[in-house]
């Protein structure tokens, strides 16, 4: 399964090959090409089609790739799997789940899909998406039910799903979400999920609100975020990559406890903050990363 922490996650129609043309020159790190919401009915054999047929090239030109398929109470999301399982693809964003059994019906098909259609096994990862109440309510669960499970979407969009499921009020300092993004992102991490991805901001102009709620999220503790634009790009891109001067005091924090530690401390101070083993670990990750 793929190993790269994805900062932002751009939606694309499926049922659009002028616009995913557009998107892959895109600074997304991924793409998600969206089956569900974006396809009008009518349309969907020849969005999966088209979808199909896009995966390898985006995946050769360095991009991840995902698809929304379409949710069980659809007729389509048999076909999509079976569709879309094919090479390149990162993995698949499966909407509304409510519970385990979700995951494990889709698991199913997809382990089916990846031998009929020449992918290695265990390859296509799953992403949930917990938009449901039902979903939130049960998202440890969810996200411990199947190893193909690396990252899923904690969060909430305008008047989408999550709204209209709790009966929340839109806010744009995101305090009517916020206890459900901090949640989501503890049972994420419970679970072992290592790349949380929250979202989404649906206000294409006000890039000052797309970059609060970018970091916001990212101080909670996810790693990227669901963009419904290419303007929203680099915002988040920005939000969710370490400074210059972030990334220095990494690399001081690691340089300063291994002189301590030559000298047979577990400790050391640096600018008058202490340094344990806890901070240097997390200072790996990040390096290991982005340095």
């Amino acid at each position: 399964m793929q190993e790269r922490q994805f900062r932002s996650l751009l939606f694309v129609p499926g049922n659009r090959p002028d616009l995913i043309e557009k998107a892959r020159v895109t600074e997304a790190d991924a793409l998600v090409l969206d089956l569900e919401d974006a396809v009008p009915s009518g349309e969907s054999a020849e969005a999966r089609a088209s979808v199909s047929s896009a995966i390898s090239g985006i995946a050769a030109g360095g991009k991840g790739v995902y698809v929304r398929v379409n949710g069980f109470e659809s007729s389509e999301w048999l076909d999509d799997l079976l569709a879309v399982t094919v090479p390149g693809l990162t993995g698949l964003v499966v909407p509304k789940v409510s519970g385990p059994g979700d995951i494990t019906a889709v698991a199913r098909v997809v382990a089916l899909a990846e031998q009929r259609n020449g992918v290695e096994p265990q390859t296509v990862d799953l992403q949930p998406l917990l938009e449901t109440a039902l979903g939130i309510q049960r998202a440890f669960a969810i996200l411990t039910s199947s190893a193909r499970i690396r990252s899923y979407f904690g969060g909430a969009a305008r008047d989408g799903d999550v709204h209209r499921e709790l009966g929340a009020v839109f806010r744009r300092d995101g305090r009517e979400s916020f206890m459900i993004r901090s949640k989501l992102l503890l049972e994420g991490r419970a679970a072992g999920v290592p790349y949380p991805i929250s979202g989404t901001w649906a206000d294409i102009e006000d890039l000052d609100g797309l970059r609060s709620y970018a970091e916001e999220n990212r101080d909670l503790g996810y790693v990227g975020m669901y963009v419904i634009h290419p303007r929203h790009v680099a915002v988040v891109n920005e939000a969710f990559t370490p400074s210059d001067e972030d990334l220095d005091w990494y690399r001081r924090v690691l340089d300063a406890l291994q002189e301590a530690e030559a000298v047979g401390r577990g400790a050391a101070t640096l600018d008058g903050r202490m340094i344990d083993a806890a901070m240097a670990s997390r200072a790996r990750a990040i390096l290991l990363q982005h340095g």
